[in-house]
């Protein structure tokens, strides 16, 4: 009598589970990427204790909109430099679930060195329109519309483009799609879409490593978001990338595996790319823990475009 009560309540409890399992894999997981946490830094002061306008890192700057081909508009602060003449714009791009006012401090480097700079929200970040984020899929085409704005204010000097994680991600496909685009700066980003969700997707599933189960929560996530995650692959874009780089990435990041950016890094055929490793650098804390060293390598880079 007691096998079979715990029987029962065993298969009860198994199937309570089973039930609860198909329903965050069908129902939940598949928005955990595509639907990001929307930060807005007027509604999350206490994530920048330095504040969050230009003026709080002596910066000079003006809110801005972009308009993308399929008519979101996106967000921006356009940021400007001191120096009397101005060397270009770089377009800065943030990681996932971030927004552009992270993105004051590498402004202010490029502000330093003569560049102006476009901070934006990616769609579905921020306060950006779109519902869905897609790696790059279509955020390549935003990025390209950007391009338009910036040649149009900056008379024709340089355009560059430095993202962080997902921005990397955007940056590198990006630059494929667009020759306008002179140099890049890429940190800390992955090779392939589907690669680092299985990276992901164990975070989420406590260590759990299954191809099926983040195959068919990627297939859910595309079909909701209409994009094809099969496409999304920086470092094919990479290959096609004879222009100025430079990688950066931590050897201890727990996120994207250094080796991922890596595979970006060789397939570029530039001969000028240079590739930085921050030695015990996690995903997000790479220059708090080698600022000094990354802003003379970002600086002696940027120094070299003409």
């Amino acid at each position: 009598m007691r096998l079979k009560r715990f029987l029962k309540i065993f298969s009860v409890v198994f199937g309570l589970l089973a039930t609860a399992g198909f329903l965050v894999v069908e129902n939940v997981l598949p928005y955990t990427g595509i639907k990001p946490y929307r930060m807005v830094a007027a509604q999350n002061t206490w994530r920048f204790p330095n504040g969050f306008l230009p003026q709080n890192y002596d910066l000079r700057g003006k809110e801005v909109s972009i308009t993308t081909p399929d008519s979101i508009v996106l967000k921006g602060w356009l940021l400007k430099t001191q120096r009397d003449t101005v060397r270009g714009t770089v377009i800065i791009l943030h990681g996932i679930s971030s927004c552009k006012e992270t993105q004051f401090g590498r402004a202010k480097i490029l502000a330093e060195k003569g560049f102006n700079s476009l901070a934006l929200d990616l769609r579905a970040h921020g306060e950006s329109g779109g519902d869905y984020c897609t790696f790059g899929f279509y955020e390549k085409y935003d990025i390209a519309a950007a391009v338009d704005s910036v040649s149009g204010w900056t008379n024709g000097k340089p355009v560059g483009i430095w993202g962080a994680s997902l921005g990397a991600a955007i940056a590198l496909q990006t630059m494929a799609l667009d020759e306008r685009i002179g140099f890049g700066i890429i940190e800390s980003t992955f090779d392939e879409f589907e690669k680092v969700a299985e990276e992901y997707g164990a975070d989420y599933m406590l260590g759990l490593r299954s191809k099926y189960l983040v195959q068919r929560v990627i297939s859910k996530s595309a079909q909701i978001a209409q994009f094809d995650p099969r496409a999304v692959k920086p470092v094919e874009a990479a290959a096609t990338i004879a222009r100025p780089m430079l990688f950066i990435h931590g050897d201890a990041d727990d996120k994207i595996p250094l080796e991922f950016n890596r595979r970006n890094f060789e397939a570029v055929p530039s001969a000028d790319k240079h590739w930085v490793t921050v030695e015990g650098g996690g995903h997000s804390n790479l220059w708090r823990l080698q600022g000094e060293r990354l802003g003379r390598e970002v600086g002696a880079f940027l120094e070299q475009r003409k």
